[in-house]
């Protein structure tokens, strides 16, 4: 009955350390940034688009295809909140682009 007992709490013990040095392992690895860089989605009439802008940085572009309107995003990560960037309104660029 003794050499069960020493047997089960040497791996028990066996276990915790591996799972303890697991541990330490993955909290001492930083968390990578995600990059979501060229993704696209489309619901009805509005078509988002996220580009690089710097290495560390990343735009989201909101189009309304019906309003003819682009609005650019950025996220502020000192804040946790998004800013916005830029507007444009498509109609005017494509009148005097002759359609290019």
């Amino acid at each position: 009955m003794s050499d069960n007992r020493n047997f089960l709490i040497g791996v028990l013990s066996i276990t915790a350390t591996i799972l303890f040095v697991g541990l330490l392992v993955v909290t001492s690895v930083g968390p990578t940034p995600a990059m979501a860089i060229g993704q696209l989605d489309r619901g009805g009439d509005y078509i988002m688009v996220t580009g690089q802008f710097t290495e560390n940085s990343e735009l989201v572009y909101v189009v309304d295809a019906a309003a003819k309107r682009m609005i650019g995003y950025s996220y502020e990560t000192t804040t946790r909140d998004f800013v916005l960037w830029n507007a444009t309104d498509l109609a005017r660029i494509g009148a005097g682009g002759g359609g290019r």
